[in-house]
């Protein structure tokens, strides 16, 4: 009881808002998205094959986004700058795709991909930074000293489990929100009144985040001239080369496992 208690009271009000703000960020986003294609197609007239073809390299773009991201809050800036500036440009290309939508009749159908990409460029580094953000605010203290301020490890296990069980059911319930709700709102009411309602959703959440900023616990980040962008690239580069040469051992573990197998079978067959 003891534990649970002390688990659940180190989610202090940094973290709680920290997972609505991500919650409502998947609203904004799920509620662009998913219905983007009908934009294209009943609206800016595209065929379906090239509006699929859009929006798959638009999704595509925005989640490989995060691999320079993440070299640049590690290696130059910190977390809440990337956040901050990053959330910026998120805000800025969801009040373009609004007001692309309400001025498309005197706008180059070709303009509406400048907003649809500064979305993608705002969250590719606004989610990721803000999740590492989150759990900064973790009141475990420094696992490299014993008996920190968070308890026992087993202690701060739970603490993070339940920062992100929390964090995991946030984004989920504004995906929902997002799929669900603002489609029916941009197919009954209209495309601009359904591309301003998450702008303006993720604009409330961006200004409840930095209204907050005395509660957060900054972690100073290395800079560039303490570790550089090279030594992170080569870091993540020796991960992903470990992790195939360890699924090309097991897989031919397997396969030399299966041979094995038939070739027992052949010689039974044959006695």
């Amino acid at each position: 009881m003891t534990t649970e208690k002390g688990s659940s009271a180190s989610l202090g009000r940094p973290c709680i808002l920290i997972i609505v703000v991500a919650g409502v960020e998947r609203f904004a986003f799920k509620g662009v998205a998913s219905n983007m294609v009908n934009y294209l197609t009943g609206v800016v007239g595209m065929s379906t094959a090239a509006a699929a073809q859009s929006v798959s390299a638009w999704v595509g773009i925005t989640s490989m986004l995060p691999l320079v991201s993440a070299v640049l809050a590690d290696s130059y800036w910190d977390r809440y700058s990337t956040v901050t500036a990053s959330s910026l440009l998120y805000v800025a290309g969801l009040a373009g795709l609004a007001s692309w939508a309400m001025l498309h009749k005197w706008l180059p159908w070709a303009t509406l991909f400048l907003p649809l990409y500064l979305i993608s460029i705002g969250q590719g580094a606004y989610n990721p930074s803000l999740q590492a953000f989150g759990a900064d605010q973790l009141d475990i203290g420094d696992e490299d000293e014993d008996g920190g301020g968070g308890g026992t490890a087993e202690e701060k296990g739970k603490v993070k489990s339940a920062f992100f069980q929390w964090w995991y059911f946030g984004i989920c319930c504004g995906s929902l929100l997002g799929n669900t709700t603002m489609s029916y709102v941009q197919d009954t009411v209209g495309w601009g009144i359904g591309f301003a309602v998450p702008c303006a959703a993720m604009a409330l959440s961006v200004a409840a985040f930095l209204c907050c900023t005395p509660l957060y616990k900054k972690i100073s980040q290395p800079r560039s001239a303490d570790r550089p962008c090279s030594e992170s690239i080569l870091r993540a580069l020796k991960s992903l080369l470990a992790s195939v040469s360890a699924g090309k051992i097991r897989l031919s573990s397997r396969h030399d496992g299966q041979d094995d197998g038939d070739g027992k079978n052949n010689a039974s067959e044959l006695e």
